[in-house]
C-alpha cells in the first residue's frame, strides 16, 4: 500500500469501509442505467439535472451555524455575478475560499453542492463563496471558464487579496481551478495562496477514462456516456484545445496544491495526470488517491465514513496553505522593513 507525504500528517489510505462498499453497488444499480438518456440530448440532461439534485441533497445537509446568503447581481466591471455566500458564526477575516462546483459542464448548481460547500466553511471557519456558472448544452466552452475568472477578479474587488484566497472545486469544477491558476499565472498575476482538487477532471477527450474503465470501471458512468455529455459542451471545440488540456511548461510552479481522488473512479487517473505535471514543474502538490473511493465521494457523509475523513485533510490542506502564505508574506515585510 502507498505511503503518501503531506505538509500535515503522513496519509496512509485504507481499504474501504464496508459502507463505501456498499454505496459503490448501489450507485451501479440506480444511477448508471440513467446513462443511458442522460447525455445524448437537451432533455436527457434536464432529467438528469434533477435527478442529481435530489440524491445530493439526500446525501448531506447544510452544516450547522452557516448562514447562506444567495448573490446575483449584474456589476458593472464584471457583468454577472451569480453564487452564495457560506458564513460561519465569526469567521476568520484572514481569507476566504472560492469553491467551483461540479457539473461535467451541463447538470450541477450551487444547491447541489451547498451541504458539500457549507462543510467547508463550518470545518475551516472561513467564509466560501460558491461560484454558479453557466452550463452547456445553452453555453458552450469557453462560457464556464469565462464566468469563473470573473468571479475571482470579484471576489478581489470584496477586499480580499490574492494571497488570502484559496480556490477549490471538484469534477468539472476542479478543471475550471486549474484553468483559472493557469489563466492567472500567465497574465503575470499574484497567485491565490493554494488549490484544492477533488476528483478533478484533466482530460475532454476521455481518453484517460476509456485506459482507467479498462482496469476499473466506474459505478456512476462510463467513459463514453461521459463523452456524450462533455460533446454539449465542445461544441465541435477540440479537446486537445490549450485552455482544456491546460499543459504546464517548464517553470510554471502553481501554489501548493492538493488533489484528491476515489481509487473506484473515471477520474482517478486525471487525478494522477494533473499530480505528475504539476510536480514534474517543482509545484508543491500531494495527490491522495483514497481505495475504493467513488466520484467526489467527500460529498457523501450519511453514505460513505471516509468522506468526512478526507474533507478534513482537505480543510486542513486550506487553513495550512494559507498560514503559510501569511507566515511568508509576513517574513518578507519584516526584512523589507529592516
Amino acid at each position: 500500500m502507498q505511503t503518501l507525504t503531506t505538509p500535515s500528517r503522513t496519509f496512509t489510505p485504507r481499504p474501504p469501509s464496508r459502507r463505501a462498499r456498499f454505496a459503490r453497488t448501489a450507485t451501479s444499480l440506480t444511477l448508471r442505467p440513467l446513462e443511458n438518456v442522460i447525455p445524448g440530448n437537451v432533455f436527457g440532461v434536464l432529467i438528469t439535472r434533477r435527478v442529481l439534485a435530489s440524491l445530493m441533497a439526500g446525501s448531506g445537509s447544510t452544516a450547522a451555524g452557516i448562514e447562506v446568503s444567495p448573490v446575483d447581481s449584474e456589476t458593472l466591471r464584471h457583468g454577472r455575478i451569480k453564487g452564495e455566500w457560506n458564513r460561519p458564526a465569526g469567521a476568520r477575516t484572514d481569507g476566504v475560499v472560492l469553491y467551483i462546483h461540479g457539473s461535467g459542464y451541463n447538470l450541477c448548481s450551487v444547491g447541489t453542492h451547498r451541504p458539500l460547500v457549507s462543510r467547508v466553511a463550518a470545518q475551516t471557519n472561513l467564509a466560501v463563496f460558491s461560484t454558479e456558472y453557466r452550463l452547456a448544452p445553452k453555453h458552450v466552452f469557453p462560457a464556464a471558464a469565462e464566468d469563473v475568472e470573473r468571479a475571482y477578479d470579484w471576489l478581489l474587488d470584496q477586499g480580499w487579496r490574492p494571497d488570502q484566497v484559496i480556490v477549490a472545486g471538484d469534477s468539472a469544477g476542479g478543471h475550471l481551478t486549474l484553468d483559472l491558476a493557469l489563466v492567472l499565472l500567465r497574465a503575470g498575476r499574484e497567485l491565490p495562496a493554494g488549490l484544492l482538487m477533488m476528483s478533478p477532471l484533466a482530460d475532454l477527450s476521455c481518453d484517460l477514462m476509456e485506459q482507467r474503465e479498462r482496469l476499473i470501471p466506474d459505478a456512476m458512468i462510463t467513459a463514453a456516456g461521459v463523452r456524450r455529455m462533455f460533446a454539449h459542451y465542445l461544441a465541435g471545440t477540440d479537446p486537445q484545445h490549450p485552455r482544456l488540456t491546460h499543459v504546464l511548461a517548464d517553470g510554471e510552479v502553481l501554489p501548493p496544491t492538493l488533489i484528491q481522488a476515489g481509487g473506484a473512479e473515471f477520474l482517478a487517473s486525471d487525478a494522477r495526470h494533473i499530480h505528475d505535471m504539476l510536480a514534474a514543474t517543482g509545484t508543491e502538490v500531494t495527490l491522495e488517491v483514497w481505495p475504493g473511493q467513488m466520484h467526489v465521494f467527500q460529498a457523501a457523509p450519511r453514505a460513505v465514513p471516509e468522506a468526512d475523513k478526507a474533507l478534513r485533510r482537505a480543510t486542513r490542506f486550506i487553513v495550512n496553505a494559507l498560514e503559510a502564505r501569511a507566515a511568508a508574506s509576513g517574513a518578507i515585510t519584516t526584512e523589507v522593513t529592516a
